[in-house]
């Protein structure tokens, strides 16, 4: 079965860092960076929602091709099952990439993220609440290295 595959989680949690190694261990899938289209300086929620409704498209084109979507970004589960869009497609699989907050500052001040964004816990503490209340697979990429965090995630697709 074609399935559609969106891969969350805040700033720091290694979404990124997987997407090559997941595109060369699953090339049948068509797996994409959410951020790929142009990112505003500071995006606002439109901009947000308007890039979910471009990847939800390109899954159903995916799906009519008989190809499984993944895209690996900050997006919100909610926010993907309101575009009636959403329900042209076969399944809607959730993964949210988490972090512990010590490890993250210590990855965005690597990044030399500016502190504004280092302190700012709001988006990882939302989808850890969002994931938790609707069951969603959750993988800890504290301890995990790159390689390992991208086995975690072709475990959970196979296992989907």
């Amino acid at each position: 079965m074609i399935k559609t595959y969106f891969i969350t989680g805040a700033e720091g949690v290694g979404k990124t860092s997987v997407i090559k190694i997941l595109k060369r261990e699953l090339p049948e899938m068509d797996i994409h960076d959410f951020d790929e289209f142009i990112v505003p300086e500071n995006p606002q929620l439109q901009w947000r929602l308007d890039t979910t409704l471009n990847w939800i498209n390109k899954a159903i084109e995916n799906q009519k091709k008989n190809i499984s979507t993944c895209i690996i970004g900050l997006s919100f589960p909610d926010e993907i099952i309101n575009f009636d869009e959403s329900k042209n497609l076969n399944s809607i699989n959730f993964c949210l990439l988490d972090v512990e907050e010590f490890e993250r500052k210590k990855r965005l001040s690597f990044r030399n993220a500016s502190e504004e964004v280092i302190d700012d816990l709001e988006q990882l503490h939302k989808l850890r609440e969002v994931a938790e209340e609707k069951n969603i697979n959750i993988i800890d990429t504290s301890i995990l290295l790159v390689e390992e965090v991208a086995k975690e995630i072709i475990k959970w697709i196979k296992s989907v």
